[in-house]
This record gives C-alpha cells, structure tokens and sequence, in this order.
C-alpha cells in the first residue's frame, strides 16, 4: 500500500510542471508590451538546446513569431490545454514556433532528473517542453504561481502580448490576432528594407535613398 502510494507520488510530479519554489508572496512588476524578451537558452526531455536568440536568428532560425507558454505544476492542465490548440493553428507553420516553459523548482530531494524526463516524455505533448530546472527563466519572465503565463515575442526579440489565465476562446482570438499582427509588421518591414536598399539615386554629387509606402 506504502509503495503504491509512493509511486502515484512519483507520477504526480513526472507528469508536469514541479511546484513554485516558496509560497512566500513577493511583488513583480510584469513585464509590458514592448519590452524586450527576456533571453535563455534551455534543453528538452531529449537535451535537444533551444535559444531565443538562435531561433529568431534570421540566418539560422525560421521563427519569426515566438509563442511561450510558461508555468508551474499548477498551471499544468491550463497550460497544457493552450499547447494542444495552439499547435492545432500553427503546428505546421515554420514562422510560428511554440514552446512550453516548464517551471522546475522546488522538486523533492528523490526526484532525479532522469525520473523529470521519462515524466515530461511520457506525456507526449505536440509541443516541445524545455525544462527550467531552477525556475530562473520562469523568474525573468516574472510568471504568476498556478497559472499558465502565455507570451508572444515578436522577430525583433520583443514581448508583443502576454495573458495569463486558461484557454478560451476569446483569448485565443487574440493570440490569433496578434501573431498575425506580428507576421505581417514582419513582412512589412522586410520589403521596405528590400526596396530601400534596391532604389539608390543620385543628383547634384548627392545621394537619395527613397522608400516607398506599402500602407
């Protein structure tokens, strides 16, 4: 019976987000729309690196939309939900990448990591987990206890939207509305230097650049 016990215990926590590291309250400022994201660089359940930096990287990366989906073990469920239907719009689009930020502090002395990955594996989700083994990137990110913090980070590295809260289909509306935002400022901007740069003129000894309005 003891051993049973222990073992739905294990379980409990393999299957998601560790708990926060202390129920201590302490005052976070959040951070705004424009700010710029916060960088980290995290491995997955397989010790497959992922990078901020790298997968906006306009030569090496392909994202040009950042989604992050952030918690503890509390947030779980809710964050879980946001992964699955997030992926159902934009698991085959390149530009888009989703990632799911698994706050890893406070876990038991027992729970090794090697028990943390066969959980996270286990559960199979369409999106990569990255493991935030000290809950720093969690804290730079300044995410709320129990719930799923959800940001978007627009091409230049910045936060463009954040919620926090469970999966509706209001919200979802949003983060639909916003990525799409994101994508076509994105697309805006690179035919505007595409043009800029293929229009040099000169007269008089002096040079004009002219850019035209694609508004």
């Amino acid at each position: 019976m003891l051993q049973r016990a222990v073992i739905l215990l294990f379980i409990a926590f393999l299957v998601g987000f560790s708990v926060a590291a202390s129920d201590e309250a302490e005052e976070k400022e959040e951070l705004k729309v424009g700010d710029p994201a916060p960088e980290f660089t995290l491995k997955d359940a397989d010790d497959k690196e992922y990078s901020l930096e790298l997968l906006l990287d306009k030569e090496k990366g392909s994202a040009k939309v950042i989604i992050l989906i952030m918690g503890d073990r509390k947030a779980r469920k809710q964050g879980d939900e946001w992964a699955i239907e997030l992926d159902k719009i934009y698991g085959k689009k390149e530009e888009v990448a989703i990632l799911m930020v698994a706050d890893l502090r406070g876990l038991p002395f027992f729970v090794t990591e090697g028990m943390v990955k066969w959980g996270v594996k286990r559960e199979k989700l369409p999106v990569p987990i990255l493991l935030d083994w000290g809950g720093k990137v969690n804290q730079s990110y300044k995410t709320q206890k129990g719930k799923p913090d959800l940001f978007i980070v627009d091409s230049d590295g910045k936060i463009s939207y954040h919620q926090v809260g469970k999966y509706s289909d209001k919200l979802i509306k949003e983060v639909r509305a916003k990525v799409e935002d994101s994508l076509k400022e994105k697309e805006v901007k690179r035919q505007t230097s595409s043009m800029t740069n293929k229009a040099p003129s000169s007269h008089g000894g002096m040079r004009f650049i002219t850019v035209w309005s694609l508004l």
